[in-house]
């Protein structure tokens, strides 16, 4: 599924960002990435998500080397990799089910097949009741759940979420990361989480990678202390 080879990371400006990661994440995993601000996740994510590549080393998602992909290419690798934002992205001026909708028209899938997904989602992130609601008459966690329903509308391999439960309280984000446990278990979804959220990681228990400096310092399996 993911295989990453000792990838460097060096920006421009002179930042090194990843220093020799390797690492080997296999079909229907579900991890947590955690670091401190700085550490290197968000570029690691952002290497994964095409956004970015590797200075030296290899990035391998489902068989292509992202290294290596064409800018014109991305659109199409990106449609077996949802991202879940912190801050939602969520269209303002579409209701629930057209920002769901709304992953499924760039890629133009066909009417029919369109709203019974979108239907499908809203159901399986128990958002169905909100529809035809705009996204300021939810509450951050309706809103996630959105955020969340949108990343996999297309049915997309690997699911990375990006401080998911940043903004919410700790009620709702127990229930955040439950829904991607539901998620993993019944769309057979890859699932990266990044987050600084040690409390999720302590009552949902997963393997659990660590970063600091751009160096992976733990790979920590289900259950082991943090």
């Amino acid at each position: 599924m993911i295989e990453i080879e000792n990838v460097f990371k060096k920006y421009k400006n002179g930042t090194h960002a990843l220093n020799g990661i390797s690492l080997e994440v296999k079909d229907e995993e579900f991890i947590y990435i955690v670091g401190s601000t700085g550490s290197g996740k968000s570029t690691l994510i952002k290497i994964l998500n095409g956004e970015e590549i590797p200075t030296s080393g290899k990035a391998i998602v489902n068989g292509i080397d992202v290294g290596k992909l064409r800018f014109s290419k991305v659109p199409l690798y990106r449609r077996n990799v949802g991202v879940v934002f912190q801050d939602y992205r969520l269209l303002p001026r579409k209701t629930v089910f057209e920002n769901v909708a709304y992953a499924l028209e760039v890629v133009d899938t066909p009417k029919k097949e369109l709203r019974s997904r979108v239907r499908e989602v809203l159901k399986l992130v128990d958002i169905a009741d909100k529809s035809n609601a705009f996204p300021d008459e939810l509450s951050g966690g309706q809103q996630q759940r959105v955020a969340i329903a949108r990343a996999i509308a297309n049915r997309p391999k690997i699911l990375i979420a990006d401080e998911p439960t940043g903004n919410l309280d700790p009620k709702k984000s127990d229930e955040i990361i439950k829904l991607f446990e539901k998620i993993n278990q019944e769309e057979k979804t890859t699932i990266l989480i990044v987050t600084h959220d040690t409390e999720i990681v302590k009552n949902h228990p997963k393997r659990m990678i660590m970063i600091e400096s751009g160096h992976i310092v733990a790979d920590l399996n289900k259950g082991a202390s943090i």
